[in-house]
This record gives structure tokens, sequence and C-alpha cells, in this order.
């Protein structure tokens, strides 16, 4: 990502005091500390007349899928004291993996995720609980739509809240991921390497694993992440992360073949690789 963008404050207080309570984006910004100075001014009203006077706004920053720091905030001047902004949020969701398709019915999954959307770091939605009929038995589902208008996917929020679980295991879990879509032969030669080795399995060697063996697409993947968020991952990680890349890619409706097609305003097209997605230039699929 490159420099931050410059941000008209002024249009974004504006926007956030026509809706009182409400968390709006603000803009997007390179660095972490960089997003976490701009929350703190928002809410202190620092440096940042339009957001007077202090304790007016609430701010709070979080990570963005393009690799920079996204900062949203919301107008509370006169309103009760609002709730302290939820660390995570909680749903029941269908889980259709190996389990699942054995089941003769749904089986209905809680998770746990983050309160903040992947994609752009705005708030998830609330709850809704609905009712569905499968095999002649009645379930209760949730559903939520996110402020952002980025939608989650049931395989998404599950492959989320097996990682947090895995990592809330710090390492200790025996757990690794069967289903990983395109990616479960490459996440089951890990495991089995995994199990066969004395002493850790990391990351960066399960690539160079991965990559001798003819996963060559998965290896750059995984190195691509580590490279990324500056990781230091288990070969269990790395398992984890394509499994939720695959679910990733299977709920994505933003790309056709891994590429953003766009049409400018002269009529040509423009397109992009799609950060969801992250498939190699001319992919069919």
């Amino acid at each position: 990502m490159g420099r931050n963008i410059i941000i008209d404050h002024r249009a974004v207080a504006a926007a956030a005091r026509k809706e009182r309570g409400v968390w709006t984006f603000v803009g997007v910004y390179r660095w972490a500390d960089d997003g976490r100075a701009a929350a703190r001014r928002i809410a202190r009203a620092e440096r940042a007349p339009s957001y007077a006077p202090a304790g007016a706004f609430e701010a709070y920053h979080a990570p963005h899928q393009d690799g920079g720091w996204a900062v949203w905030t919301r107008y509370v001047e006169g309103l009760p004291k609002p709730d302290p902004r939820p660390v995570t949020r909680t749903y029941r969701v269908r889980d259709r993996g190996l389990a699942g398709r054995e089941h003769p019915g749904l089986v209905i999954a809680t998770v746990t995720v983050a309160f903040e959307c992947p994609v752009c770091g705005g708030p998830r939605g609330e709850a809704q609980p609905y009712r569905v009929t499968e095999a002649y038995q009645s379930y209760v589902l949730d559903r939520w739509d996110n402020r952002c208008g980025h939608v989650d996917s049931y395989d998404s929020v599950l492959a989320e809240h097996r990682r947090r679980a895995n990592k809330g295991s710090r390492g200790r879990s025996n757990v690794w991921p069967v289903e990983a879509g395109e990616y479960t032969e490459a996440v089951a030669l890990l495991k089995a390497e995994a199990h066969g080795r004395r002493g850790s399995f990391r990351a960066k060697q399960g690539a160079q694993f991965l990559a001798e063996h003819g996963y060559e697409e998965a290896a750059r993947r995984i190195e691509e992440q580590i490279a990324r968020r500056s990781l230091h991952m288990g070969a269990k990680q790395a398992a984890m992360f394509l499994a939720e890349l695959a679910a990733a890619r299977r709920s994505c409706v933003r790309c056709i073949g891994g590429q953003i097609i766009r049409k400018r305003p002269d009529g040509q097209t423009t397109s992009w690789p799609c950060p969801t997605c992250r498939r190699d230039p001319g992919h069919r699929g």
C-alpha cells in the first residue's frame, strides 16, 4: 500500500453527525501507529477541529484487507453513554464441512469472530435469528448485514472461528483443517510431514516442502502471507490459512477468475488482481 490518502475530515464528521451513533468510515492509513494516532486525535479532537468538542466522537482502527489500517468513527454527542464497542460477534451458522455432509440434517455451529469486517475493518452486523427446515427438522440460524456492505459467508466465518480457536490454544491444538477446498491435498501433505518430523515445522519450511512436491501455488500463497503480515507461522497455521483462503475464494463475488474488472468512464475496461482470491493471472475456474 502507498502513502496515506488525503482524507476530508470535515465531510466525514458531517456525515457522522447526520447518523448519530452509527459507525462511519474515515479512511485507510498505511501504518498501524498512524491509524491508532488518528483514532485518538478524533476522540480527543486534538488537531482535528471537525470533531470538536473532545469526546463528541469515538473512533477505532482495524486492519484493512489491502494491507493498511482503516479508521472508523461515530458521533455520540447528546446520546446516553453508548455500550463499549464489542471485541467479538457470535453467530449460529450452517456447517457444511465433512461432518455436515455425513449428518442426516444440518450441523449448526456457534462461531465467535472479530467485531470488525476482515475486508475493511467496519463493524459487523448484529445477529438476526431466522428459522429453516431441512430433512423435516427445524433449525435456528443467524443472518446479519454489515454496514460496509461486505458479505460474510458461513464458510468464511467458520474458518475465522477455527483460526481464532487454534491461535488461542497457543499452538498446542492437534486439530488440523480437514476440508480445505482446492488446497485439501496440500494441507494433508503438510499434516503428514509435520507428524513425521521431530521438532518444529515452520511455515517457511512447509512452503518449501510443498513446492518440492509440486504444490507451487500453495507454497507461494504461504510465502506471500508470511511476507505480507511479517508473521512467524507454524506449518499448522499455514494449513489453516490455506483453508481460509479456499473458503474466501468459494464465497468471493468480486472477481472473475481472480481479476476484478471495471468499466471506465471512457468505455474501456480495466482489471486488477482480486486481493481476496489471490489467484494467478490467467487462472480458470
